[in-house]
């Protein structure tokens, strides 16, 4: 009688070792809907930007390097008209740090999953980032430095004043967002976010190099996350130029 072949010694131990490997490469790239996902390199170089924007936001700030146009362009904005007041207080509320949450959820609803946990993670990120940089600039409030400040709405008269939390977590938010839509309604993201940084000056809130450091501080953010969880490929199948492996 014939006998069967004894597997290799360790053909299990490979087997099961290779089914983690399997599940984290198709985890990686893959979900079991058949989305694909890749990360680009365009969001390497986003989030080193939006460090370098942080980084020379702070430098101009701490050295009072441009205090004079800092000024002069905040007292310009901050003076607009007063019937910009109703519609400027409405936009900045899509800065505030519940949107993400809310958002999260969103997109766990939605089934989508990597934005959802992105959304989540970019709330922790969002407090310890902007709290180390108060940190290290320490910039008080606009009321409390120059004369002629218009506060309207609820905003802050005391405290620091860099970055612009608002300003992080709508470009955080833009950053993850984005690369889910298509076409044209990708410019609709990115306009609000601009027009949050706008509002949060018009209101007295915020100095524009705040909100310039608030903003490249979200790419940062919304980049890193992009790297770590995958983007949605823009075809059927991860292009090769645009996939880091």
């Amino acid at each position: 009688m014939s006998r069967e072949a004894a597997p290799p010694a360790g053909a299990g131990t490979v087997g099961r070792a290779r089914k983690p490997g399997r599940w984290l490469t198709r985890w990686w790239f893959r979900t079991p809907d058949g989305r694909v996902y890749q990360r680009r390199r365009a969001d390497v170089l986003a989030a080193a930007a939006g460090l370098g924007v942080v980084i020379v936001c702070g430098v101009l700030v701490a050295n009072r390097l441009v205090a004079g146009p800092d000024v002069a362009l905040f007292h310009r904005i901050n003076h607009w008209p007063g019937w910009l007041d109703p519609p400027m207080w409405v936009v900045q509320l899509s800065g505030v740090i519940g949107a993400l949450p809310l958002l999260a959820a969103a997109a766990a609803l939605l089934r989508r999953f990597r934005l959802a946990a992105a959304l989540a993670a970019a709330v922790l990120l969002k407090v310890s980032l902007e709290a180390v940089a108060k940190m290290f600039v320490q910039r008080s409030r606009p009321a409390e430095t120059v004369s002629d400040v218009i506060l309207r709405g609820n905003s802050a008269a005391h405290g620091l004043s860099f970055p612009s939390g608002h300003a992080m977590v709508i470009f955080t938010i833009t950053a993850l967002v984005v690369p889910y839509l298509q076409r044209w309604p990708k410019v609709l993201p990115w306009a609000l976010a601009a027009a949050v940084c706008l509002s949060r000056v018009y209101l007295g809130a915020h100095f524009p190099l705040d909100v310039v450091a608030g903003a490249g501080l979200g790419i940062l953010i919304g980049s890193v996350l992009n790297l770590i969880v995958g983007v949605p490929s823009t075809g059927s199948r991860t292009s090769s130029e645009n996939r880091l492996q």
